[in-house]
């Protein structure tokens, strides 16, 4: 069995700094709407609202990390607006455990939000609004802080990631980078300089197919690694599961694949990958073995198809949400 500590050799150990996992990312809210069918081009869906719910990838990923390992202490960097969404975001942060000291509010601006329509077979389709509140600014997280923190996270779309992860790991922070598709279609250099940088990189299978020019996921993952050191790659799959790929110090690959987990239904696919790799990540830290961590991320993830919206619940104090939508009802 691997852990942490075999996997990535200086990485911080537990409790030997004032935060387990520093995550710099998104928050906002989704708009959840149930419909008879995902919208096409120059469509309409009307459908029922289903409430409001907390999101955004990195808020998604801090709450995943800390209902995995609750005594993990789990910090967010992220920015709202002075609107009652973000105030509404920081309230969902701090009931589920996240410390928010530093999610800044931003005085006169919108918070990031997206409407999300969900069909009856639990695919979504999403429209995000973003703002000057979306997506923190990285060159403000000072060094005080990536010096008092064991593990930073970044998703690769905040402007400044590949500084951060530079300056991380020259306090002596372990580092991972959440690197999806869209952002790889829209600045591949910063994708494949994001690969270079980090300890840990997550990406889907075709962000990896096309960093890569592989057709197949093996292939993909093997190219990643290949003459590196030391280096780990989750793979996440979808339904088909999982793999999580790590070099040695000779450059000698190791590989363990985890089946996705069934669920008796799929109500909502949104957030699931945030809870698969907030687990994975959390786990690690923890010091779990790789089998386990990738075990807990794939019933993380099936929990979280299983409910509506990216975490269970809404925001509290809000008007209620439901927690599932009930299909066949008929659409105004």
């Amino acid at each position: 069995m691997s852990d942490l500590t075999a996997l990535i050799p200086d990485a911080p150990v537990r409790g030997t700094r004032a935060t387990d996992l520093l995550v710099v990312g998104d928050t906002g809210i989704d708009m959840m709407v149930d419909v008879d069918a995902l919208p096409g081009r120059d469509a309409k869906a009307i459908g029922r609202s289903l409430g409001i719910h907390p999101g955004g990838m990195g808020a998604n990923f801090a709450v995943a990390a800390g209902q995995a390992e609750s005594a993990l202490r789990v910090s967010l960097f992220s920015r709202v607006g002075d609107d009652p969404f973000g105030i509404g975001c920081i309230r969902a942060l701090a009931a589920a455990g996240v410390a928010t000291e530093h999610v800044e509010v931003m005085a006169g601006e919108l918070t990031w939000w997206c409407a999300v329509a969900v069909a009856s077979d639990g695919e979504k389709s999403l429209l995000g609004g973003r703002t000057p509140a979306s997506l923190p600014d990285a060159s403000r997280v000072v060094s005080d802080v990536l010096e008092g923190t064991r593990w930073l996270h970044v998703l690769a779309d905040v402007p400044g990631s590949e500084d951060l992860v530079r300056r991380a790991r020259a306090a002596g922070a372990g580092t991972s980078v959440d690197i999806e598709g869209s952002f790889v279609g829209s600045d591949i250099d910063r994708a494949r300089a994001l690969l270079e940088l980090a300890d840990v990189a997550i990406v889907n299978s075709g962000a990896a197919q096309t960093l890569t020019g592989a057709d197949a996921d093996d292939e993909a993952l093997a190219r990643l690694l290949a003459g590196t050191r030391h280096r780990v790659v989750v793979l996440t799959r979808g339904s088909e599961g999982s793999v999580l790929g790590a070099s040695d110090a000779d450059g000698s690959v190791s590989v363990w694949s985890q089946a996705s987990v069934a669920v008796p239904e799929v109500v909502d696919t949104t957030g699931a990958g945030d809870a698969f790799a907030g687990t994975v990540i959390a786990s690690l830290l923890a010091g779990r073995p790789v089998e386990q961590s990738l075990t807990a991320a794939a019933e993380h993830a099936a929990r979280a198809i299983s409910h509506l919206g990216s975490r269970p619940g809404g925001v509290p104090g809000w008007p209620h949400t439901h927690d599932s939508p009930e299909r066949g009802d008929t659409h105004d």
